[in-house]
């Protein structure tokens, strides 16, 4: 078809790129320059005076807001016209076109309005202000085909945007100054007036000032005369006074009525004054305490008659009398405080009566004088806030803090905008390829040859498609996607039959008993409770005599030997009866009248089991209370991931005699006995499962476990190793099995036995499994691929240069 169609295509595609090197020909350059201005988040200079100018809010949302407001300032026609006028662009060859044609009669300093609409068109055209994402950084723009207009043109407006922010911040300086000057005059002439009247009346009534806090923290001048301190000063003196008689009076009342301690120990101001010290009868309190309790300890131990218990009660007597005489000492100090308060309050009550009448005559005239001081610290407070609001518009005036900063200024770019040879003819190329291959296959879409040649192109791209998806990949959750959903094959599987298995991994139907050596059955239904024997290590502890507690050994005899209780033969019992047969020692003794004795074994002699091969904690452990196998598993923190499903048990009288036991975890068999009882001193040995080695194209290759007892399917240890890739030669794998005469290699078809076409066939330990990769489709796939990525990188590199440029 294309040497057929070969004319058609030249045409096209030598047209399209004959018009392309036409326009970049005849074409004239256009520059552009670039700036990049960045909106302070921070004063420029330490002498700003407004905090908020020249920085943005701390959010970035308020910033993002902030730098759009200045973008469409750059863009406003009052800087534009600035620029234009300045930089004289209306005579510019490169800027103003026909202007000179259309308007002969132009004036810049009275311009008519379709002359400045036309100017003012043309620079909006050529001018571009864009914020630069996630930035608070705006970029201007200009394209010109003069080099040096266009750089100039950027530089102008930025310097004629700083230019207006500068004179609009000192006109507005300029008009507050003005008016706070008036207002300063008149503030100064009243705080003058008010500073020489308080002056006059302070010298007439004779009131003075001091430094005082005011509740804010601030300081300022408190009035007062000397007549007047002193009333307060008796004032509070008599308060203090009168609250001191009233508490003593209190305490000594409280103290006759009651217990004189009672009243020391609820007041601590009382404790804290030395008269009042009770030292000594808190160590009579103290001792008395200390003697009751024993005398209780004793009494409830050995009888009221004990000779301690006698002594003991003759000791709290003679304290008893101790605490009488100074309970009445302290009485007398209550009494006598009190006395002394009743006459320091009379006495304080005489002075201050004769003082308030000095003090009333001249309350008067501090009260309007205290207004007066108010009135003029009003007045002089405003004063000193206008005169620092003058001195900050005249500082202000001179300083001008821009709330932007020039990142990069314009320069005179040195290559031309557009137009791009070299580009223009590379997007020229590939258009008018895809133009022309179209072309052509519209043209020949005609010729039924050609049609049904499509029709079979297109049906073979589809199939080799879905064969290519039917190859199982990885999912999220770690298992094969696509294997479950192939058709399954009624063709009878080689499965292992569990009827036909050995007796060693099904056990007879119903319960069946562990047999121990001697012939003893043993119950499977309750667990068994080791006796205390000979060797044992016991921690015996009795509630009220911690001395008692002690760590025995059993004697060969089975008995133990106790500080209090002597010999207690306890061989042969659990450890509640030896506890009972200790107390019961303890009150044949008269040691304790009711004793609480607690024993617990801590080890046992020759009573454990031990547990080998694959589990995580393989050693000796206890022989306690559970004595089943899952217990022992349990106590060994479980199997090993390459664990087996055998167990082997061995006793210590028959090691001669090995018990085979099936696990089942999932509980399928309900009839065999696979939790049985072990017998102190028996040995488990936990079999390891066989290894089977997926190798080859797949997508994780490596060794997985084979149970000889559940088995393993060639199909189930492809789904192990997550399937094969998209790449595998399915029909090419293989079988490697060693055997007794040398190594057998069998040919697989995985594409047949993954449909359920061909039977699955079962493996076992040491096979190994071989998927081999297809040149073909590996080929074909990184073809694929190669052409979808080159395609998809041209159009999205097309898409923006178009975007760019237009």
């Amino acid at each position: 078809m294309l040497q057929r169609r070969r004319r058609f295509m030249a045409v096209v595609v030598g047209g399209l790129l004959s018009v392309c090197l036409l326009y970049c020909l005849i074409a004239p350059n256009v520059y552009k320059a670039n700036a990049r201005i960045a909106l302070r988040a921070t004063p420029a200079t330490a002498l700003s005076l407004n905090g908020a100018d020249g920085g943005t809010s701390g959010a970035f949302a308020s910033g993002q807001i902030q730098l759009e407001t200045l973008a469409n300032v750059f863009r406003s026609d009052q800087l534009a016209w600035r620029v234009i006028t300045r930089q004289q662009l209306y005579r510019a060859p490169a800027f103003m076109g026909n202007f000179a044609r259309r308007f002969p009669q132009f004036d810049p300093n009275a311009p008519s309005p379709d002359a400045q609409a036309f100017l003012l068109d043309r620079f909006h055209r050529r001018l571009t202000v864009q914020t630069l994402p996630r930035t608070l950084v705006l970029q201007i723009r200009f394209r010109s085909k003069d080099a040096a207009l266009s750089a100039a043109v950027v530089n102008g407006l930025i310097a004629a945007y700083s230019e207006q922010d500068r004179e609009a911040r000192v006109q507005a300086t300029s008009e507050a100054t003005a008016w706070l000057n008036v207002q300063l005059k008149q503030l100064r002439a009243r705080v003058e007036r008010d500073d020489q009247a308080l002056i006059e009346f302070q010298n007439k009534h004779g009131i003075l000032e001091s430094p005082v806090t005011l509740a804010d923290g601030r300081g300022s001048l408190g009035e007062h005369t000397s007549a007047l301190l002193e009333i307060d000063e008796l004032g509070k003196e008599l308060v203090n006074a009168t609250t001191d008689r009233i508490l003593r009076e209190a305490e000594y009342r409280a103290a006759s009525s009651s217990d004189p301690e009672l009243v020391v120990a609820s007041d601590p101001r009382i404790q804290a004054n030395g008269s009042f010290a009770t030292a000594l009868l808190q160590q009579l309190h103290s001792r008395r305490s200390e003697l009751q309790q024993e005398q209780t300890q004793l009494n409830s131990e050995h009888g009221p008659n004990f000779p301690r218990v006698v002594e003991i009660r003759d000791l709290i007597r003679d304290i008893d009398l101790q605490i009488k005489v100074e309970n009445r000492k302290l009485l007398e100090r209550f009494q006598n405080a009190w006395t002394t308060a009743v006459s320091r309050e009379e006495l304080v009550r005489r002075t201050l009566n004769e003082r308030t009448d000095q003090g009333m005559r001249l309350n008067e005239a501090v009260t309007k004088y205290a207004v007066m001081r108010q009135e003029a610290n009003s007045s002089h407070e405003l004063y000193m806030r206008v005169v620092e609001k003058t001195e900050e518009s005249g500082l202000a005036a001179g300083i001008h803090d821009s709330n932007i900063s020039v990142v990069d200024r314009a320069r005179q770019p040195i290559k031309p905008f557009s137009p791009d040879l070299l580009l223009y003819m590379a997007i020229t190329l590939l258009v008018s390829i895809w133009l022309a291959v179209g072309g052509a296959l519209v043209l020949e879409s005609f010729h039924p040859t050609v049609t049904r040649f499509l029709v079979v192109l297109l049906t073979l791209f589809l199939a080799g498609a879905a064969a290519s998806a039917q190859a199982p990949t990885p999912s999220t959750s770690g298992l094969p996607t696509g294997v479950a959903r192939f058709p399954q094959s009624t063709e009878k599987k080689d499965q292992p039959n569990a009827k036909e298995a050995p007796m060693i991994w099904n056990s007879p139907q119903g319960e069946i008993p562990a047999v121990a050596p001697h012939g003893a059955i043993i119950s499977a239904g309750l667990p068994m409770s080791a006796p205390i024997g000979p060797g044992d290590l016991l921690e015996i502890t009795e509630s009220h005599t911690p001395e008692l507690k002690s760590a025995v050994r059993v004697s060969d005899v089975g008995a133990v030997v106790l500080t209090l209780a002597g010999e207690v033969q306890i061989g042969g019992m659990d450890e509640r009866s030896a506890a009972q047969a200790i107390e019961a020692a303890l009150i044949a003794r008269g040691m304790l009248r009711h004793p609480q004795v607690t024993v617990l074994v801590t080890a046992y002699a020759g009573q454990d089991v031990s547990i080998l091969g694959e589990v995580k904690r393989p050693g000796v452990y206890p022989y306690t209370v559970h004595h089943r196998l899952l217990d022992l598993i349990a106590a060994a923190s479980g199997l090993a991931p390459n664990a087996g499903r055998l167990v082997t048990i061995i006793h210590r009288d028959n090691p001669e005699l090995a018990l085979p036991v099936a696990l089942d975890p999932q509980s399928a068999d309900q009839g065999g006995n696979h939790n049985p009882e072990l017998l102190a001193g028996d040995t488990v040995q936990v079999s390891s499962a066989g290894l089977v080695y997926v190798v080859g194209d797949v997508v994780r290759p490596g060794a997985f476990p084979v149970d000889p007892v559940q088995g393993l399917t060639l199909v189930q240890a492809i789904t192990l190793a997550w399937g094969p890739s998209q790449n595998a030669a399915l029909s090419k794998a293989v079988l490697i099995r060693e055997q007794a005469g040398g190594r057998t290699i069998t040919s697989l078809d995985l594409k047949r036995m993954l449909r359920g076409v061909d039977p699955d066939l079962p493996i076992r330990d040491s096979d190994i499994i071989f998927v081999p990769d297809s040149m073909a489709k590996n080929l074909w796939n990184r073809t694929m691929e190669s052409v979808v990525q080159s395609a998809v990188g041209v159009s999205i590199y097309a898409g923006m240069v178009y975007s760019q440029r237009f």
